[in-house]
């Protein structure tokens, strides 16, 4: 009985996930292409990945090798779309919403119906944070989860985590943090949590142990990429650009604690479901003295924005923070059996309430999406389709997306990148401006694609052949085309 509840929920999880990306995400088949830059050059980097070229030697950003391979996986699916990475982020969302349906089972002392699941997941994926789909946040979520069901669980039943589960949370947390570093807030917190716990119960022979254990779960974890890059010849090249030039070159907007301050604030603007269902989890917390509980979140949410939104601040960096969202279904649940006359009956807290909750929450995701806008768009209006058309026209035809972020050009056309630098991230890197123009100068490849619309006064060899303008929904951008004459 018990595995047939865990399959009806993992399969409402899965349902309700790929109802509410289909409707939000840019991957989704309803938009023509996830045009988002920083999704493209993940792509570029994963498909690159899977054809032989060495991460951050051979191609260059500034991520973690764990979402370049999430990304190389739905290249696998999808050579020239976004279909292989919905796949991905539907699997990642429903495994976030299972741990958050468990982790308010957990605390309400009761299973809720798995329905329950679609008003934080509409709320995650219809907010100004969730930005356009395939972030490393979102697929972070999952990871996060995993980890605060598994601290909530030894809180509330006041017991040991099992080996095998601190293994296991040592191998999540390692691959967290070879996804995107800046989560490391959480897991430091976490564990300080843990240790304290056992401490207070005089568990310290179990505590080493368990710290033993953890340690090697991350391990494990980072022990494949090792083996990869330094078989490969690049363990430097690997630490140097997702380390040295992240801590110490990526440009940010200041730090501090004032700082921290406006990017949480930020945050929560551009998440405002979200803030709504932590604060109600927290109202709750108060009024039903669940103070250790409360307090473990708490510490969690300020360890995790403390690395994830100290320096600069994008729109969808504070999306982490949705991790705490399905905690808002514990007041909203409790409040839901108190309106049952009989609390073991299906009423209101059975399917009544989270029905009504699910249709809501499509409609919320249908009309309140940032992206709502640009579903449905002709394919011919999109300069990553219209230019593909043509470049796919020469025979092995080669490409530089110059002077920017990757535009969506290598995917769309679905061309390997010719150099290293194959876009012009953020990084104040001169490297990638004298690589680009010594490919430019010297003609090295068929076609250029670009923000600039005037590149033959200065690379004559290079004729605009086409343009075209679009709303990717930041502004109307024109990308011009170049082929070599």
């Amino acid at each position: 009985m018990p595995r047939l509840k865990n399959a009806t929920r993992a399969v409402w999880c899965v349902v309700i996930a790929a109802a509410v990306l289909l409707l939000c995400s840019k991957s989704s088949p309803l938009f023509v292409l996830n045009d988002w830059m920083d999704a493209n050059i993940f792509f570029t980097m994963g498909k690159s990945m899977f054809n032989g070229k060495v991460l951050y030697r051979d191609v260059f950003d500034h991520k973690g090798p764990v979402l370049y391979l999430l990304y190389g996986i739905g290249w696998l699916l999808d050579h020239t779309g976004f279909t292989g990475v919905l796949v991905l982020e539907i699997a990642a969302f429903a495994v976030f919403l299972g741990f958050g349906l468990q982790t308010a089972s957990l605390l309400t002392g009761r299973e809720l119906h798995p329905a329950w699941a679609m008003l934080p997941a509409a709320a995650i994926a219809a907010g100004r944070s969730f930005s356009h789909g395939g972030s490393a946040e979102e697929f972070l979520l999952p990871f996060l989860a995993a980890a605060l069901y598994g601290l909530l669980a030894v809180l509330v039943q006041n017991s040991r985590m099992s080996r095998r589960m601190v293994l296991l949370q040592g191998v999540l947390a390692g691959c967290a943090l070879w996804l995107k570093y800046t989560v490391l807030g959480f897991y430091l917190v976490w564990v300080l949590v843990l240790a304290a716990f056992y401490g207070r119960r005089g568990w310290w022979k179990e505590l080493g142990r368990s710290c033993g254990i953890y340690l090697v779960g991350m391990a494990l974890a980072t022990l494949p990429w090792v083996l990869y890059f330094g078989i490969h010849g690049a363990l430097k090249d690997w630490f140097t650009a997702y380390f040295y030039d992240n801590l110490f070159l990526y440009s940010g907007t200041g730090g501090g604690v004032g700082a921290l301050v406006q990017h949480i604030w930020w945050a929560v603007r551009d998440a405002l479901p979200v803030a709504a269902l932590l604060l109600l989890f927290f109202l709750w917390a108060g009024w039903s003295r669940r103070w250790g509980a409360a307090a473990a979140v708490c510490l969690l949410a300020v360890g995790l924005a403390g690395t994830s939104l100290m320096g600069g601040y994008l729109v969808y960096y504070g999306l982490v923070l949705a991790v705490f969202a399905p905690l808002g279904l514990v007041p909203l649940t409790v409040l839901a059996a108190k309106m049952t006359a009989n609390r073991n009956s299906p009423g209101a807290l059975g399917f009544v309430l989270p029905g009504v909750g699910l249709v809501l929450g499509l409609i919320f995701c249908w009309v309140s999406s940032p992206n709502a806008p640009l579903r449905g768009r002709p394919a011919d209006s999109m300069p990553q389709v219209r230019f593909a058309e043509q470049i796919q026209e020469t025979p092995q035809a080669t490409v530089l997306n110059y002077g920017t972020l990757d535009g969506g050009f290598y995917t769309a056309s679905g061309v390997l990148p010719p150099c290293r630098y194959f876009c012009v991230t953020n990084m104040p890197l001169q490297e990638q401006w004298t690589e680009q123009d010594a490919l430019m100068e010297n003609g090295g490849v068929g076609y250029v694609v670009a923000l600039a619309g005037n590149l033959q006064d200065r690379f004559p060899r290079y004729h605009c052949i086409d343009q075209c303008s679009y709303d990717g929904g930041e502004g109307t951008v024109t990308w011009y085309l170049y082929r070599r004459q």
